[in-house]
This record gives structure tokens, sequence and C-alpha cells, in this order.
């Protein structure tokens, strides 16, 4: 078994090492790139009268988006879609095959019962209920929405074979269509200072907590700042969190959270508390003028804050049942909840100064061929069901105790006991019910689904 396990380490390392020795280019010229916004074919390294368009999801997602010229799409997509080639292809076969053999081994009938017993659906029958339900309700939907975007495609374009190249440029679209709005338009109306502060101010307001800004501390560059959190009631003190939010030469280059300290009892009877640092990669301040975020990377922000948040409001006894090392399927609940508020009126005015139409505009969400999707090797093996099912968990408790009031803090207050507080020290199904007074529904999201639907 042991060996099993030491082979499958293996392919997942080789898998996403044949990702990263993936070095190949296009070069494109200005007119293949129409539609492309000026700052980014600026960033792009000019040869023989090209640009050098590498191939990773900073360029790729971008062009698959706003490049007016198909063939460009396509050439792109098929290209990122090598990505790994067959190698890949052929471990992934292995994983499966021996992935099998394990759970086998352990008693089970197959590798995604063993993957998803100690998540919260439990078994693959219980995913395949919730697919099948989700496919039986939306189908209709999906199929109009593919409607619309062949139609603007013909229009466009003249050509009414759509494929997986068109997705999000014609998506964008439509929502362009939707609401009248040129989308690349949103990010002059997002400073990053006014992101934070309007993010913070929003966070205290609804979990009735308070941050207060900790200067002259000594820090890893002179641009993070340190805050302490407080309970805006009792005035305990619940934790810390740096923002380290700004690019530089070096740094890791994802927006994430990392939780320096878990909170947890001590045996004196005192609390340590929770530590926490929010990484991102924001562009800098020129010319004493506020840089500037796209709309997505503030619902990215905000969603990792989500998680800042969480592990300080973790009031588990435990350091084991910290906010950040939850099952994997109620993990990203809160967060996703939370992300509501970036499309919300009351909250766009604390962050920006444009707030009217971009309501109900939704995330925009990509796929990948099998042999460039590292989480199917590492991480989301049997589990890529769990970010629609944690949406679908979300939409319910957003619609039942926030939609209404968005900064009721007696809602947020309860939400931070009951379903932050408790971090991993009980049951996710039972946290979510006994917060809702009732089991989880599905019809929530099916609703927003419809709602915002093209």
């Amino acid at each position: 078994m042991e060996k099993l396990k030491s082979l499958i380490d293996d392919l997942n390392l080789k898998y996403i090492q044949n990702m990263n020795d993936f070095t190949k280019f296009l070069l494109l010229s200005e007119e293949e790139l129409a539609g492309m916004p000026l700052e980014f074919l600026k960033d792009l390294e000019e040869t023989d009268g090209k640009r050098k368009v590498l191939l990773t999801g900073y360029y790729v997602t971008p062009i698959l988006e706003h490049c007016k010229v198909g063939s460009t799409r396509k050439q792109i997509a098929v290209a990122y879609g090598q990505k790994g080639g067959n190698q890949n292809v052929a471990i992934l076969e292995k994983l499966v095959q021996i992935r099998h053999r394990l759970a086998r081994l352990l008693g089970y009938s197959n590798y995604s019962d063993f993957a998803i017993e100690p998540r919260m659906p439990m078994t693959s029958r219980k995913v395949l209920e919730f697919l099948e339900e989700m496919s039986e309700q939306l189908s209709d939907l999906a199929n109009r929405e593919l409607t619309v975007l062949k139609e603007l495609k013909m229009k466009e374009e003249g050509d009414a074979q759509f494929g997986m190249e068109d997705l999000l440029y014609y998506m964008k679209r439509g929502e362009q269509h939707k609401v009248d709005l040129d989308i690349g338009e949103i990010k002059r109306y997002f400073p990053v200072k006014l992101v934070i502060s309007g993010m913070l101010k929003m966070f205290q307001d609804l979990f009735a907590l308070r941050f207060e800004e900790i200067k002259d501390v000594e820090v890893w560059h002179d641009t993070v700042r340190l805050f302490s959190v407080w309970d805006a009631s009792s005035s305990d003190l619940l934790g810390y969190f740096f923002l380290d939010i700004f690019s530089r030469e070096g740094k890791y280059d994802h927006t994430c959270v990392v939780a320096l300290q878990n909170g947890c009892m001590c045996s004196n009877g005192s609390r340590k508390v929770p530590v926490a640092v929010l990484l991102s990669q924001c562009p800098k301040e020129f010319d004493g003028n506020s840089a500037l975020l796209r709309f997505p990377e503030v619902v990215r922000i905000f969603h990792e804050f989500s998680h800042v948040v969480h592990h300080i409001s973790n009031r588990a006894t435990f350091s084991r049942f910290s906010s950040l090392r939850l099952e994997g399927d109620f993990a990203e609940i809160p967060s996703l909840l939370l992300e509501n508020w970036c499309y919300e009126s009351i909250s766009l005015k604390m962050m920006s100064g444009f707030y009217q139409v971009i309501l109900g505009i939704p995330l925009l969400e990509g796929t990948s061929p099998a042999s460039c999707f590292p989480r199917i090797a590492v991480g989301y093996d049997a589990v890529c069901y769990s970010y629609i099912w944690s949406e679908v968990f979300a939409a319910d408790l957003f619609a039942t105790k926030f939609k209404d009031d968005l900064l009721n803090q007696h809602a947020g207050l309860r939400f931070r006991n009951k379903v932050l507080a408790p971090g991993g020290s009980k049951g996710p199904l039972e946290i979510i019910t006994d917060y809702l007074g009732r089991e989880p529904s599905l019809q929530p999201f099916i609703q927003s689904r419809t709602r915002n639907a093209l």
C-alpha cells in the first residue's frame, strides 16, 4: 500500500513538472490581437514586429476573453490545450488505475468513494444525485444561453460554428449587451486603496469587528501592513492579519491566505490568537496615482479576505480545528457567500465610485483539457464537484439570511458565531443546518442562475 501511495505521489509531481517545463509561445501581430487592451499589448515582448505570447493563464485567459479574432482565440486555445501533451494523458491514465487499486485494497468499491467519504456528501452516489439534479434543472437554461452566444458569434463573425475557444469571449459580449457596458471600462473605478478601505469597513460593519492598524512595526517589506482584530462589543482581542498585497520581484504570484498561527486554548487557560497574511499581486501606485484593479481582481481579494476573517473568527479549542484546516467542501462556502457583496450597490459604493450597472454580472469559469488541468492530478482528484457544491450552499445562505439586508449586523454576528467560530470542530452540514434552521436547499442557486442568465 505504501508503495502505491509513493507511486501516486511520484506521478502527481511528474504531471505538474511536465506543465512547468512547457515553454512554448506564439508570435502574433497586433492585427491578430485586435480587441486587446493597450496595456496588455505593452506587457508583451516584441520580436520581429510581432508580440510574444507566453502560454500561461496570465496571458491566455485575457486573450480568450477579449480578442476579437476568432482564429487567434482558437490558435491560443489549441496551443494551451496541448500543455503537458500525451505524456500527461498517459500519467493520468496510470493515476486512475493505481488510485483504483489503492481504494480496492482499502475496502472501497472505487477511488471516488474513498476520496469523498470524509467530505460533506460522504458517498459518490450522493455527488452523482447532486449533479444529476443540477443538470435536470439547469440544462434548458444552459441551452438557451448557448443559443444566445451562437447568435452573437453569427452577428460578429458570420460563423455559427461555436467552439470552446469562443465561450469566454462571447460570455463577455453577452454580459456587455445585457447591461450596456464596456467591461474593460470598469477597471478605472476600482483604485486599490479604495477597494481595501471599503472592504475592511464592510467586514467590520457586518461582523461587529474592529480593525486597528499597527504602525511602526517591523515587517518583511515596507508595503506590508499589520492589523489587530477586536470584537466591537466586548473589545476582546481576536487575532492579527497582515496585508501583503502589492507586487514585487520574487514574490509568490497568487492571491491567497496563509495561516501564520492557529487559534487555540493553552494549558494555562489563556487563548493563543490566530494570525494570517493575505498575499496578492496588486500593482503599485505610479506618479502619485492609485493603481487600479479589474473587477475579477476585486472579487478575488474579497474572497480571500473572507478566509482571513474566517481564520480570525475561529474559537475552536484545539489548533487542529483552525478555520483554514476545514473539511474541503466546507472551506469555500463562507468566501463564496461573501463574494455576493461585490455585486451589490451598498458595498460597491464603499469600494468604488461606480456601482449602478454591474449588478448581477456572473463570474466566468473556464475549463482545461486533461493534459493541463493540475487539480485532477493533485488536490481535486475525484472531487471536482466541490466548487459548485460550495456555491449551492453559499447561495442558500445569502438568499435566506442576507439578501434583503446586506449589512444586518445581527445576521452577520450570528454567522460569525455559528458558522465561522467553530472552525473544524463540528460537522459542516450540522453547522449550516443549525444556522439556517433547516436542511440546505438547491433552489436559491437555481433561482440565482436563472435571474442572472444572458
